[in-house]
């Protein structure tokens, strides 16, 4: 696989995990007047009770550190050379401000 194609894919998954993470957030905040408190023992909301919706974002977070842990490691190279070309007395830093 590409290297391009896969970091795509993982950007893609941590995407998609945050938007379950976000919406699923988003619930704990409707006003109570949105909440259907008479359908089952327990409260919910689009169908679905709190203690899913909890489930939902814990799993999307989680799904996420992990997508975001990957991606550092996908990326620990170029991390490192532009933590180098940016703190103080670089050799490639001073290279490259020489030559301009």
């Amino acid at each position: 696989m590409k290297k391009a194609t896969r970091n795509y894919i993982v950007d893609i998954l941590i995407g998609i995990a945050f938007l379950i993470s976000a919406l699923t957030a988003l619930v704990f905040l409707v006003p109570t007047t949105w909440i259907d408190f008479g359908s089952s023992v327990t409260p919910t909301f689009l169908g679905l009770n709190f203690g899913t919706w909890q489930d939902l974002h814990k799993w999307g977070g989680l799904a996420m550190m992990a997508g975001v842990v990957l991606h550092l490691l996908l990326h620990w190279k170029w991390i490192i050379n532009m933590t180098k070309n940016i703190l103080p007395g670089s050799k490639a830093k001073k290279t490259s401000l020489e030559e301009s």
